[in-house]
């Protein structure tokens, strides 16, 4: 049995499972990680851990993880892994979440792909394949994700206050406005990465995961919805792609 464990800025995200199915699938809010989440009575073989938060955080992980007499591993960005490059200039600078994204991608995806984490943090990844079967990540882009560009707006500036907005075109009102913005923001920068993974593929997949990924897929272009899908825990499936191997 593993336990796996996706250590995200706002959420921590974890499931129990073993090679054939998933026993226990659940998150809660990384602020309360030193609370009990994991009491479990069956024996875990392993446990994998992605963490983006901070070494706080996993310093209190790994306290409340003693009990657990099997190997806890954190896992880290490598040059390479199995059929996975990383071409980052310095590869283990790559945030964990975006290599393990990834490495799950590659292994389930037989072609190029743009996987769009959007998040705490929006990230936009290309992974490119070529005609030996070797998967490379290329790199990406990093934007603030909705909740840190209306929390920016609202702190930095004296009359844009965060309110619920929703998408539109033009926007007659501020909180539609933010809103738009942040939507148009990220569908641009996963058009310039699916142009350039276009030009180098004939084949390519786009990818959308974290918690806003309904609402960049709700306002998807007509021309590329047909490339889109969602899978919300790539992270915890690379996570098992590094246990079961």
């Amino acid at each position: 049995m593993f336990l796996l464990i996706d250590i995200g800025n706002t959420r921590t995200k974890w499931m129990l499972r073993d090679k054939d199915r998933i026993y226990k699938h659940d998150s809660f809010l990384t602020e309360d990680i030193d609370q009990d989440h994991f009491e479990f009575d069956v024996a875990i073989k392993k446990i994998l851990i992605s963490n983006v938060a901070g070494f706080e955080k996993e310093a209190i992980l790994k306290i409340k993880l003693k009990n657990f007499s099997c190997p806890v591993e954190f896992i880290k960005p490598q040059k390479k892994y199995k059929h996975l490059l990383n071409g980052y200039k310095e590869p283990t600078t790559l945030g964990a979440d975006r290599w393990l994204s990834a490495l799950s991608v590659s292994h389930h995806i037989k072609k190029s792909a743009v996987i769009v984490s959007a998040g705490t943090a929006v990230t936009i990844d290309y992974v490119s394949l070529d005609q030996k079967n070797q998967y490379t990540f290329e790199g990406g882009v990093i934007l603030p994700g909705l909740h840190l560009t209306k929390n920016a707006l609202a702190n930095n500036t004296a009359d844009l206050k965060s309110f619920e907005g929703v998408v539109q075109m033009p926007p007659i009102n501020t909180a539609n406005a933010i809103e738009s913005g942040f939507v148009l923001s990220v569908l641009g920068n996963i058009k310039s990465l699916f142009d350039i993974a276009c030009s180098e593929s004939q084949d390519v997949a786009i990818i959308l995961s974290g918690g806003d990924a309904e609402l960049i897929d709700q306002h998807m272009d007509k021309s590329l919805k047909k490339y889109v899908s969602i899978k919300k825990d790539l992270v915890l499936e690379g996570l098992f792609i590094f246990a079961s191997h």
